[in-house]
């Protein structure tokens, strides 16, 4: 499972022609890597869904100037998450949306941002 150290909008884009709001999620646990999490206004999913995962594999110290510009960033949306003894793939990305939407104020953010371009 993934911990969820602090979590940021950084922009709002478009993603299949939806608009979309890219969010950098930071790690709780050493090894694991930062994430873009990209998450769409969605009415079944409390509001917001996830469509697509990437993670950040740069070094910050080589690599400080944060770009998408190389193959530090891959796509993991269908691999993110594998399961456990007790909870399957989607039961894990359930719970880890549902960890991001609690995290700070997060949510109320996505509201503001998405309300922003009506």
């Amino acid at each position: 499972m993934y911990y969820i150290k602090d979590a940021k909008i950084r922009r709002m884009m478009e993603y299949d022609g939806a608009p979309c709001a890219e969010v950098g999620v930071l790690p709780g646990a050493i090894n694991d890597p930062a994430l873009l999490v990209y998450i769409v206004e969605d009415q079944r999913e409390e509001g917001y869904e996830i469509v697509r995962i990437l993670t950040n594999d740069a070094d910050t110290s080589t690599d400080w100037f944060d770009n998408n510009m190389h193959d530090a960033f891959k796509d993991v949306t269908s691999s993110a998450f594998t399961g456990s003894l007790i909870m399957t793939p989607d039961d894990e990305r359930s719970k880890f949306q549902r960890e991001l939407m609690t995290y700070g104020d997060l949510k109320k953010q996505l509201g503001e941002r998405f309300r922003r371009l009506e």
